[in-house]
């Protein structure tokens, strides 16, 4: 299911003395798409690439006038239980990699996976398109949107609550002053 891509990385790390994790880092968005066409038609697919588990849409974005979904795909390893379990924090790696944040820095590189640590598990990012993303996670697309819609009436409700709670102080102040 997933193309044999290590003749095409070692190639690469002999004739342009490219790091492997270099030339996989560029390949992950590629086999991303593969991988999801795959699961939209054999939802069978369980990792992409045999170690990254889809987690979740993590937000959208607009890149050339078209909307993608930024997918979070966490590491998976696998047991002889044949369950996955996600691979643990390294105690000094945030402070290697720094915080990430999800502003866009237009100097950023075009589809190479963003690193975001959530909560102490590390994620990769790639850009997925949208319709290609439901067709192969319809649940999580749903989850997704529903929670886009929980939180957008969430902060009316907030902002509600905040000033009702104002406004009762302030009544409770007039009364007693009275």
């Amino acid at each position: 299911a997933n193309p044999k891509t290590e003749m095409l990385i070692d190639y690469l790390a002999y004739s342009q003395h490219w790091e492997p994790s270099y030339i996989r880092q560029r390949m992950l968005p590629f086999l991303s798409t593969i991988f999801l066409r795959e699961m939209a038609s054999d939802p069978n697919t369980e990792l992409l690439c045999g170690q990254y588990a889809f987690h979740s849409i993590h937000r959208m974005k607009v890149r050339y006038g078209h909307q993608l979904y930024v997918v979070k795909w966490r590491k998976a390893a696998r047991t002889v239980a044949d369950a996955v379990y996600t691979t643990p924090e390294e105690p000094n790696a945030q402070q290697e990699l720094g915080e990430a944040n999800d502003s866009i820095d237009l100097l950023d590189e075009v589809d190479v996976p963003q690193i975001h640590i959530d909560d102490g598990c590390w994620y990769l990012l790639t850009d997925e398109d949208m319709e290609l993303v439901r067709n192969a996670f319809p649940e999580k697309v749903d989850q997704f949107l529903k929670e886009q819609v929980r939180r957008k009436h969430l902060f009316p409700l907030s902002v509600c609550l905040i000033l009702f709670s104002s406004f009762t102080n302030v009544t409770s102040i007039n009364k007693s002053r009275n």
